[in-house]
This record gives structure tokens, C-alpha cells and sequence, in this order.
């Protein structure tokens, strides 16, 4: 049976957005989880099934306004260890995808909602191989199974007026502020004018590094290059190219230590699975920006 649909002021929810505003609150009750790896306890309100579409959405927006780079030699090998590295996550839910973007200047790399990750080419030579990629795609792995966007989106919701802001902001309200769509945003991990991805916290930051490396382990790579990925992302900020990868978050030597710490553990899971193949066999130079 079909009701015709009753006007109402645009600043209220729609009667979707109320259906969906209360299948939410149904979770709320079980909105504790467990981060892989870590175990840690977090609060999480939000679902994939909102999540993925607004990474999904999120992603192609970015890359419209980028240079990419595909079919390469390059992005053949990107794609491949991104494949390696998820395919142990475990999300076959998730619809991966794995983006080079084409800026020689910019090192850094990217994750959104639903497993869409996008690499800089200028983060290459300081990867310098294919470990070395598997320990970043692994971090940036990290940051879509452990659901660090919905869980920051979970906490800044009180301050952007509740869920309802969220569905709001969903389906393009535009009597929605400006600052709680920033807010949104901005807890989802983007810089609305700035056009670059924010860095996550410190807390998500450590932990994704944590999961990374296990992930590396299990893939087969080795993970003591995790370790001297940051050591070159440290050389590279000495030569005063401070890696957006790194903007406010802890400190090199601290992610060495925390790497350092769980070590053991992920030298076991590389013992069971290591490739046969050299993985740290130099193929990005560090001159060959």
C-alpha cells in the first residue's frame, strides 16, 4: 500500500530519517565492541551500513580532484600488496579499493569507511619497498576494520545535535549549519576546504600502527620494516618535508617503541606465513621523486 508523503518543515526529520534514527538507537545497547588485535573496548553507535555508503560517497569526491595514477607499474604493485594485506582483515564485506594518486610532493596515504584507501606517490620513496607498503596499507587496513571514523563520528555526534544531524546531513538537508556539517566531516576524517584527510588521534593513530603490523606479519611481509618505515619518515622530516602522514601524531620514536613492544608477536604470525619473495628488495628509490 502506498501513503502519499505529508509535508513537513525541512528542519525535521523525514519519516526515513526517523526509521532510521531509531535502528540506530536499537544498538545503542550494544554499541560496545572490541577492536581487532588490540581488544580494546570502544564505543561505537554508528554501523557499517551507514558508514561504507559515506566512505564510498566520500572517496569519489576526493579523487575527482586528484591525478590519478592507474595501470602503472606502480599501482599494479599497490594494488596487489593492498590485496595481500586486506584479504587477512577478513571484511570480505567490505569492497576494498586502492587509489595512487599522482603528487610526487605529498607523502602520505589515506583510509575511508568500507576499506577505500588512497596513496600519494610522493609517500613511495620512503616505503622504498614492497614491506614497507604492506606496513602502510596495513595501518591504513587497520583504520577501516577497527571503525576509528564511526567511532570519532560516535563521540563528536553530541556536540553536531545527535544522530538525527547525521541523517540529516545523509540526505543533503540544506537547512543543516555549516559547522555540523564540518563537525560530521571533520569526525569522518576530511577537511572540507582544505581537501585532505585530517589525521585521526593519537589513541587511533598508535593502534592502527599495532593492527598494521600484525596485518604485514600475516600477509606474509616482513615486520621489522614497520620499524624502519618510521625511521625513514623521520629522515624525511629532518630534510624539512615534515609527511603529512605524521601531522599530530606520536611522536617517531614512541611508534617505534609501541611497534617494538608488540614485535614477538608479530614475528610469530610472519614465521607461519612469510613469501618466498624478496619484499624488501629496494624498487622506490629515495632520489626517484
Amino acid at each position: 500500500m502506498h501513503y502519499p508523503e505529508v509535508p513537513v518543515p525541512a528542519i525535521l526529520p523525514t519519516v526515513r530519517q526517523v526509521v532510521r534514527l531509531c535502528m540506530v538507537v536499537i544498538t545503542v545497547g550494544t554499541g560496545c565492541s572490541k577492536t581487532p588485535v588490540t581488544e580494546r573496548v570502544q564505543f561505537n553507535l554508528i554501523p557499517d551500513g551507514i558508514m561504507t555508503p559515506l566512505g564510498r560517497t566520500t572517496y569519489r569526491e576526493m579523487l575527482s580532484s586528484e591525478r590519478l595514477e592507474t595501470g602503472t607499474q606502480r599501482h599494479v604493485r599497490l594494488k596487489k600488496v593492498g590485496r595481500r594485506v586486506s584479504k587477512v582483515a577478513n571484511r570480505k564485506d567490505y569492497k576494498w579499493r586502492y587509489a595512487l594518486i599522482k603528487d610526487d610532493d605529498t607523502i602520505n596515504a589515506w583510509c575511508l569507511p568500507g576499506g577505500k584507501i588512497a596513496f600519494y606517490s610522493g609517500i613511495l620513496p620512503v616505503l622504498r619497498n614492497e614491506a614497507g607498503m604492506s606496513f602502510v596499507m596495513g595501518h591504513e587496513v587497520a583504520h577501516a576494520t577497527a571503525h576509528h571514523s564511526a567511532e570519532r563520528l560516535s563521540q563528536q555526534l553530541a556536540f553536531a545535535g545527535g544522530i538525527a544531524a547525521l541523517y540529516m546531513y545523509l540526505d543533503g538537508n540544506t537547512d543543516l549549519k555549516d559547522e555540523t556539517k564540518n563537525l560530521i566531516i571533520g569526525a569522518l576524517g576530511l577537511g572540507t576546504q582544505l581537501g585532505f584527510v585530517l589525521p585521526f588521534s593519537r589513541k587511533h593513530e598508535k593502534e592502527a600502527d599495532i593492527i598494521g603490523m600484525m596485518y604485514m606479519a600475516r600477509a606474509g611481509y616482513p615486520p621489522e620494516e614497520a620499524v624502519k618505515v618510521w625511521s625513514r619518515m623521520n629522515q624525511a622530516s629532518d630534510g624539512g618535508r615534515m609527511p603529512v602522514f605524521l601531522s599530530t601524531h606520536p611522536s617517531h620514536g614512541q611508534r617505534k617503541r609501541n611497534l617494538r613492544d608488540w614485535m614477538p608477536q608479530a614475528q610469530k604470525r610472519y614465521a607461519r606465513n612469510a613469501l618466498a619473495e624478496d619484499t624488501q628488495r629496494v624498487v622506490w628509490p629515495a632520489n626517484s621523486r
